[in-house]
């Protein structure tokens, strides 16, 4: 079965795809991966029994306030149906009001506050927010996400949060410029992805990518290596033995090296090497050992400027943003657009850290020849050009904004 993006993680694919169609009036079973999780056997996931997107999201996706979730509960956060309304009869009509205070922003949340994009780049910068504007702008987290994760952007435009952060990958057609960083070959570290995507915005991007919001800044993780548990890689034919966990933007290179593909999110991959599911994924030093891998995956095949990798985008509500002052929209961006990528080298210091504790622990990189990683480089060849082509839908010039990409990466780094 064939992988699609349309605006839908590919958990939520998993999920539509693999979800027991019940008869009308009966309640859906649990997907799959839920169903794992449920040890008490009710159909239900209890808070406890919660895993993944599911534990930071619980409280949004507990449409009926059981206290637990149910099949329909998941498979409509997953393709982005907010929970239903009900109606009161006996009460007029609520007047539409904005009762957050004018200097705070609602800054939605749905990832874990322990990983460490929160805890190096997105808390010391809102930090750095109330420092810049003398705490005229205080940003506050939300408890759990307010809106199902492909739907961050559309969230944050229609005034549901005053801001928030997403998936580039989420909005492929609408949001070309900024997925540049996901081509596989030109990574060199986060900050360097960073930064560079954001220049390249600022000189290529169109308005209408991020319409009703305001861009704050760009973040991408550090640059991606191939992993697995079953054996040295020396040749391109050695990938065709792997199930390959992977989502967004690395399914495709997967797939052109042969590899089987289970679409499913990294912070499932746990359970998935445990059972034999899967043997190889794509991933940073760092993710494996955030997602404790390192009991699993034995053998690390790095790619020269990586396999690709995933664009973040943080943004605050256009009308809110234009409600602040001239002095207060400056101090802001002060320490945002091209400043915020600087906050990406806590993902590269992370990365040294995590590559010096797993390869002690055991993780054994080998180094492909050079005939091999022309092998893959032609294999990847189709890649480039179908982002060129979605840049052209837009009117942009898909080969001077790579040309671009390129040169300011090679400017932030010097050339390796």
């Amino acid at each position: 079965m064939g992988i699609v993006n349309k605006g839908l993680s590919l958990l939520g694919m998993l999920v539509i795809m693999s979800t027991p169609l019940t008869a009308m009036g009966q309640e859906p079973e649990l997907p799959p991966l839920a169903k794992m999780r449920d040890a008490n056997n009710n159909n239900r996931i209890e808070r406890d029994e919660a895993a993944g997107p599911l534990v930071g999201n619980f409280d949004t996706m507990d449409c009926d306030k059981s206290g637990n979730l149910d099949g329909k509960e998941i498979l409509g956060f997953f393709q982005g149906i907010d929970c239903p309304k009900k109606p009161d009869s006996n009460r007029p009509p609520a007047k539409p009001t904005t009762s957050r205070p004018s200097n705070k922003l609602l800054f939605n949340l749905y990832i874990p506050r322990t990983i460490s994009m929160f805890t190096t780049i997105i808390k010391p910068w809102s930090g750095a927010i109330e420092s810049s504007t003398k705490g005229i702008v205080k940003i506050k987290f939300s408890a759990s996400s307010l809106a199902p994760i492909p739907r961050q952007l559309r969230m944050v435009s229609s005034g549901v949060a005053d801001a928030g952060m997403g998936l580039h990958h989420f909005t492929p057609r609408k949001t070309v410029t900024a997925r540049i960083s996901e081509l596989p070959f030109a990574a060199r570290s986060s900050r360097a992805v960073s930064i560079a995507a954001w220049r390249t915005i600022k000189e290529f991007g169109k308005g209408s990518e991020y319409k009703g919001v305001k861009l704050l800044g760009i973040t991408s993780p550090p640059p991606t290596l191939i992993f697995n548990s079953k054996k040295v890689i020396k040749a391109v034919k050695d990938f065709r033995s792997l199930k390959m966990l992977v989502s967004g933007s690395l399914v495709k290179p997967a797939k052109l090296l042969g590899s089987a593909v289970v679409g499913i999110p990294l912070p499932f991959a746990y359970e998935q090497f445990s059972r034999g599911v899967v043997d190889g994924t794509i991933s940073n030093y760092g993710g494996i050992k955030e997602f404790r891998l390192s009991k699993f995956v034995k053998y690390a095949t790095p790619i020269p400027g990586g396999v690709g990798n995933t664009s973040i985008f943080i943004v605050v509500n256009k009308k809110k943003f234009d409600g602040f002052s001239k002095n207060t929209q400056d101090a802001i961006m002060r320490v945002s657009g091209e400043k915020f990528g600087n906050y990406s080298a806590g993902w590269d210091k992370n990365e040294k850290a995590s590559i010096k504790l797993l390869k002690k622990a055991g993780i054994k990189e080998t180094q492909l020849s050079a005939k091999v990683l022309a092998d893959i480089k032609k294999r990847w060849s189709v890649i480039e050009p179908k982002w060129i082509k979605d840049a052209g839908k837009l009117g942009i010039d898909g080969r001077q904004v790579i040309k671009f990409y390129r040169n300011e990466l090679v400017k932030i780094e010097g050339a390796k």
